[in-house]
């Protein structure tokens, strides 16, 4: 119980300073801190209770930072533009904001040209390429693919959609490895194509978040296809399949960005692990798995993890009725000639502080509080200029009301 005080302790002192200090005791930065605490002790005293709980509380910070972000987001543009549409200027100028998803398809031509083929600055101004670049390289040595479940704000979108559903009508269990070799499969063909035409072919033709952000204005029949294209993935990947499958179907099947986190995971702290001898193989953590991680033979194999496209999202953690999946941290220290079987051969402490310890630096602790503290720092700046926004929109209805 200590150790979880503790642990609500340093979250409290942690958005204290990004959320409410960082925006001068703003009114509505003391709300949004107040529902980030909220929600952040929801989710580590539910995890005392059952192991895996927590979920719940992922997806409600990540569909409420998905449509504050958007909401934020083009409020922005239209005082700077007038409109969603892409200007001439801003593509010339290179002006746009620099997009997490644009880092794999950026990443190749710039090593092998040496230039950035999105048009946004390297420093100086809001979402550059240098900031998106630190972001994405802490990210990766930490939560890794994490930030997809956990902070990504098109992702959040799918969340929500995934969970309106009670049951799911389309059963994509026998076809989950199927889906992770053509996200593959799709992630280098658009670095290639990326790399020969020298643009980010995914932005410019199969983004399905074009429709609640920003899009090229609609001039000529390549633009009137790419809008019609645009359109048909948002309802397909991000609304319609999410709702039928309760998976994050264009988070598994299509990002870039997403198959790039799964290639690069490799190097971050964290990883989801499956005890083998616990395992019954009742095929529960497959089922739930919205990003196709876990098929089949993943359990008939005892590989003991999910494959590489897991995202950390412990949904499958909450399902298994053994308990027999759970965080772990990917790189273990040899001790003597126990090797990498060291962790689960400690013994608990005796004492009531070295379990607090423990408890504490528990990697699933450690994640949470990571994954959490990125998902402050991202959403803190749009979601506390939504609440402006909102307040605003409710002041107006009323004072046009009371007239």
């Amino acid at each position: 119980m200590i150790s979880s005080i503790i642990l609500c302790i340093l979250m409290f002192f942690e958005i204290m300073l990004f959320v409410v200090l960082r925006n001068n005791l703003a009114p509505a930065s003391i709300v949004y801190a107040a529902f980030l605490f909220f929600i952040f002790v929801r989710m580590i005293f539910s995890e005392r209770k059952k192991t895996g709980s927590s979920v719940i509380y992922r997806r409600i910070c990540q569909t409420v930072f998905a449509v504050g972000f958007c909401i934020a987001f083009i409020s922005d543009l239209y005082a700077n533009r007038g409109s969603m549409s892409i200007t001439t200027s801003a593509m010339s100028n290179a002006e746009l904001p620099f997009c997490h998803i644009a880092i794999p398809q950026a990443l190749v031509p710039l090593l092998v040209t040496k230039n950035i083929v999105f048009p946004a600055k390297i420093t100086g101004s809001y979402a550059v390429v240098a900031s998106m670049l630190l972001i994405w390289l802490v990210c990766t040595l930490t939560v890794g693919r994490g930030w997809c479940s956990w902070i990504c704000f098109y992702g959040g979108w799918e969340e929500g959609f995934s969970h309106v559903a009670k049951k799911r009508r389309i059963n994509l269990l026998p076809k989950n490895r199927e889906i992770r070799e053509f996200h593959l499969g799709f992630f280098f063909f658009i670095i290639l194509a990326s790399l020969c035409e020298l643009a980010c072919m995914y932005c410019d033709w199969f983004c399905p978040f074009k429709l609640v952000t920003e899009f090229a204005p609609i001039t000529s029949i390549p633009t009137l296809i790419a809008a019609v294209l645009f359109i048909g993935l948002f309802l397909g990947l991000v609304v319609i399949l999410p709702i039928l499958t309760k998976k994050r179907t264009q988070c598994s099947s299509l990002c870039p960005f997403g198959a790039f986190a799964s290639l690069t995971d490799r190097i971050s702290i964290f990883k989801i692990k499956i005890d083998t001898q616990k395992c019954a193989g009742c095929m529960k953590c497959a089922a739930a798995c919205p990003f196709s991680a876990i098929d089949i033979k993943t359990i008939q194999e005892k590989k003991g993890s999910p494959e590489l496209t897991c995202a950390k999202c412990g949904e499958c953690i909450k399902v298994c009725p053994q308990n027999a999946i759970s965080f772990d941290f990917r790189f273990h220290l040899k001790s003597g000639n126990c090797g990498k079987n060291c962790a689960s051969k400690s013994k608990e402490p005796k004492t009531r502080f070295g379990r607090g310890v423990q408890y504490i630096l528990h990697p699933a602790q450690l994640f949470r509080f990571a994954a959490y503290t990125f998902f402050v720092v991202m959403s803190s700046t749009f979601m506390i200029k939504t609440l402006n926004l909102l307040a605003k929109a409710f002041v107006n209805i009323f004072a046009g009301g009371a007239q």
